[in-house]
Order: structure tokens, then sequence, then C-alpha cells
């Protein structure tokens, strides 16, 4: 069972409308590896670019469970925030460190522009995940 320093319910995800205890949230969740918790943070029709191509659904799951596997590192800090009712924009720096499937370490670095909704029962997801390495895409 993974602790988190800030309250959060695994079994019911909410990434919160406070945007810090947001990506402290979303840090943990993705620094434990979990591809399919990390998921849980999206709504099914969510779309992420992680992998270098849109995805949801299905393909963006098992994309994390493939790359969260070998449990690479995230770090990232807020550089804007903007809500509006029920949709918030947030923006981020961010690295990750880890090592790939062959075993060679790697390091990505870049912007993410991320778009969370409240959904139904109030909880915070994300919509669109939209990281780009200084590089181009992460993939």
């Amino acid at each position: 069972m993974t602790t988190f320093t800030v309250p959060f319910d695994p079994e019911k995800p909410d990434l919160t409308d406070d945007t810090w205890t947001q990506n402290e949230i979303f840090l943990q969740v993705f620094n434990s590896g979990n591809g399919e918790f990390f998921d849980s943070l999206y709504r099914e029709d969510s779309i992420s670019n992680f992998s270098g191509e849109p995805l949801t659904g299905e393909a963006r799951l098992k994309f994390f469970k493939e790359f969260l596997a070998t449990k690479p590192k995230l770090e990232a800090k807020v550089t804007f925030a903007y809500t509006a009712g029920d949709v918030a924009l947030i923006g981020v720096d961010y690295a990750i460190d880890g090592v790939n499937a062959a075993g060679e370490p790697f390091h990505l670095e870049g912007i993410c522009t991320d778009v969370l909704v409240k959904v139904e029962d109030g909880r915070w997801l994300m919509a669109i995940d939209r990281p780009v390495a200084r590089g181009g895409l992460v993939a």
C-alpha cells in the first residue's frame, strides 16, 4: 500500500480544486509506479499525449502501465493555474528520470499543460494532459 503525505482516497481519486495539492497527489501517484492507479486520476475520455500521440481509454491505460512499470521519478513545479467554474488550466515544468525497458537510463524535461474538470460527484480529474519535452513530444 502506498502512503501519501496529503489526504487522498485511492478508491475514489480526487485531484482537488487546490493546484498545489493536485500537483502533490499527481506526483505521488505517478511515482508509485502503478500505471492503473495513475490512470484512475483521468476521466475515461481524457486525452494524454504523454506517449507522443494522443491516447484515451484502454490505450492510455496500457501505455501508463508499461511506462510506469520501471518506476521513473517525476518532479513538477506549477508555473501557472487558472480556474473557471468547473474547469482548471494548469502549467508545470517537469523532469522525469528513469530506466527504460532495455535498462538504459533516460532523462526528460519540459513543460506540461493540463486541463482538469470537476466531475458529477464533485471530484476533480484530469481531462487533458499535454507534456512536451524540450526536444518535442515525450516519445
